[in-house]
């Protein structure tokens, strides 16, 4: 958690920067931003004939969307699955929330098993 905030104050005082904002008038201070919409993924190293065989599927579901996908990655390829969230609440308590709420082998069990349905 502790880098996710680090690399966000960076993107905070880079903007500061480029805006000349010393005193957070355009650039809001990090404790008052509000994570809209963010994906949470995980990659799975694959082999070359699971690359053309996997699907693409996308399955709406409340406030967010389960996603997965073949993804190249340098000469590597990876299936992703990825949970698209949307918080709409200050970054810290989003961060937080998704920190213990979301476990991405559980996304990975829900992925498996709406591949298990649509093979019927």
């Amino acid at each position: 958690m502790f880098l996710i905030y680090s690399f966000f104050l960076v993107v905070q005082e880079i903007l500061s920067s480029l805006f000349s904002d010393i005193s957070g008038s355009i650039v809001p201070y990090l404790k008052n931003w509000v994570l809209k919409e963010c994906d949470v993924n995980k990659d799975i190293e694959i082999d070359g004939l699971a690359q053309i065989t996997l699907p693409d599927m996308q399955i709406p579901l409340f406030e967010r969307a389960l996603r997965s996908y073949v993804k190249p990655i340098v000469d590597k390829a990876f299936y992703r699955v990825e949970l698209a969230l949307a918080p709409n609440l200050p970054l810290e308590i989003a961060l937080e929330q998704i920190r213990t709420q979301v476990k991405i082998d559980e996304i990975i069990l829900s992925l498996e098993q709406a591949n298990k349905l649509l093979d019927t």
